[in-house]
């Protein structure tokens, strides 16, 4: 089943890794910051009760009760008393620049709270004697409770004048009674300065961080990814069945190299079951995520036979290493010629070569690339046969066959092993058109059906129609001489005298076929196969062959 991507999850290990290593940093300076706020904020604030309620505390003892106990209306705000004690709530409040409201309080029976002695600033902010306090808050209230003692807003309270917190201390009688209580409202802005000077400061703190941390973060995850990036790359590749490239992988990560490790096992065991299959199988089961399983199709294909002329001689000659290492070379370089015309090869078969075009990939132009391989192949053995001779070894003459027609390809054998080969009479004739070889003295046969589809292209010779060992109908069998773009006008001279000569002798026409054919002797004397036909014409001009006769020769042999 093919593996599909959930939406929203396409992200590169890059990215994840950075973004994670970023995430986490932000997230850890950011509760850093909060908690680090938070205790910040209590203690500040707490610490700042503490000064304000011992502060307060001493400022009571400064007031004269007696005096203050004369303190009764409206009409006392002009007396000594009065403005002695004013005096006295100036001196503290002078002491803190911070102070913004400084006065004593009473409380009447009915449970009202008023004012007393009020030393704020300012006559329009100056409340006075009996005028009832508008806001009443719990801690005020307690300062005028049992057991007296000082009080300090829990909150800080913050207005359009800014931000205040307000204390209260009882003023006591020389009984020990209570008089009054005295209020402070004191400026607590610097508190709400240094928390927003506090945060402005965290948050610069935290983009320093998260800019330090994105560079860390990426170099990070670029060490962590690279190499991984590397070796899916490689994976890539080998998806490919490419298992030459060797990658870069430089991580001290333990899992990355021992992944490193993993991947290169299985590209040398892949290079190993690449040398017992065809190469573009595997590639294909690779690329399609198949299993190889039992299974087999019909499909239109060019076969290939090759097999090395004499080789029993010439083993005989040389001993088993020189010959191994002489056909290893042989056999890498016919391989790799077939594989250049997109060939898969199929076996080798003692010192033959068994390959085909046209599967496991389809090409519709198999038959072209069957040809074009046969002749390359004949022209690389020619360019090393002056080499292999200096060097004291035999050349390796190779006959081939080719054929085209309906195969059935697959996987053959049972359900452990299995072999990609190819079945059928194609097959078979491909075979029995490389032994025809010997017979005529020439290097490449091809089928008819391949001379079909290739006759725009290459130039062929029709050798004869022969009846292969083991077959009743006569096929018609063609030598494959040279690619057109590339053959000689003498030769091409040569190919269409002879072909003249076949055409008037499957005509009957014994004497003008003996002549051409006699040229053709004429000039090239060793040449099999004109030589052959001329005989067959002398003999059918002498004894006149059957109404029936369609040239067929029936070979006995393999």
């Amino acid at each position: 089943m093919e593996n599909k991507r959930k939406k929203g999850l396409d992200i590169t290990l890059r990215w994840g890794l950075g973004s994670a290593f970023v995430g986490l940093s932000l997230l850890t300076l950011f509760l850093f910051g909060l908690v680090t706020h938070l205790m910040v904020h209590t203690s500040a604030k707490e610490e700042f009760r503490n000064c304000l309620f011992e502060a307060t505390g001493i400022a009571a003892l400064v007031v004269d009760a007696r005096l203050h106990s004369s303190i009764h209306g409206p009409t006392d705000e002009s007396s000594e008393a009065y403005l002695a004690i004013q005096r006295q709530l100036r001196r503290v409040r002078n002491v803190s620049g911070e102070i913004q409201s400084i006065h004593t309080l009473r409380k009447e029976p009915s449970g009202r709270i008023i004012f007393a002695v009020d030393a704020t600033q300012g006559a329009d902010r100056t409340n006075h004697v009996g005028h009832p306090r508008e806001k009443v808050t719990p801690a005020m209230l307690a300062a005028f409770e049992k057991p007296y003692r000082v009080t300090v807003e829990q909150e800080f309270h913050t207005d359009k004048a800014g931000t205040t917190l307000s204390s209260y201390a009882p003023i006591f009688n020389t009984d020990g009674s209570l008089e009054a209580v005295l209020a402070i409202v004191i400026n607590a802005q610097k508190i709400a300065g240094y928390e927003s000077d506090y945060i402005y400061t965290l948050c610069t703190i935290i983009f320093v961080s998260t800019l330090v941390a994105m560079v860390l973060g990426f170099l990070f995850s670029r060490r962590i990814s690279k190499p991984l990036l590397a070796l899916e790359q490689d994976m890539a590749r080998i998806q490919r069945f490419d298992l030459d490239h060797k990658p870069e992988v430089d991580s001290r990560v333990r899992e990355i190299v021992m992944m490193k490790s993993t991947v290169d096992n299985m590209k040398n065991s892949l290079r190993s079951f690449k040398k017992y299959v065809p190469a573009d199988l595997v590639a294909e089961l690779i690329l399609l995520r198949k299993e190889a399983v039992l299974g087999a199709e019909k499909r239109e294909m060019t076969i290939f036979f090759s097999d090395i002329a004499g080789f029993t001689t010439i083993s005989e000659q040389v001993s088993p290493e020189v010959l191994s290492e002489r056909l290893g070379v042989y056999f890498e370089g016919m391989t790799s010629t077939i594989l250049r015309q997109r060939g898969t090869v199929d076996k080798f078969i003692g010192d033959a070569i068994m390959a085909f075009w046209g599967a496991p990939g389809l090409l519709a132009t198999h038959a072209e690339a069957g040809c074009r391989a046969a002749l390359a192949c004949q022209r690389l053995l020619a360019e090393q046969a002056p080499a292999w001779s200096q060097a004291g070894f035999p050349a390796f003459p190779t006959r081939m066959g080719l054929c085209s027609g309906e195969v059935i390809v697959g996987n053959m054998g049972y359900k452990d092993r299995l072999s990609y080969t190819v079945i059928g009479d194609t097959v078979n004739l491909a075979s029995r058109l490389e032994s025809l070889n010997k017979y005529y003295g020439t290097r490449i046969v091809i089928g008819e059906s391949t001379q079909a589809q290739v006759d725009a292209s290459m130039v062929t010779r029709f050798l004869d129609v022969v009846a292969v060992k083991g077959k009743s109908q006569g096929v018609r069998i063609y030598e494959l001489v040279e690619e057109r773009d590339r053959v000689t006008p003498e030769e091409l001279q040569f190919v269409n005298r002879y072909n003249d000569g076949m055409r008037l002798y499957l005509d009957r026409q014994w004497q003008q076929a003996a002549e051409l054919f006699s040229a053709c002797l004429g000039e090239r004397p060793q040449d099999q196969p004109a030589g052959m036909l001329l005989t067959r014409c002398r003999e059918h001009a002498i004894q006149s062959p059957p109404a029936d006769w369609c040239g067929v020769t029936i070979m006995k042999e393999k």
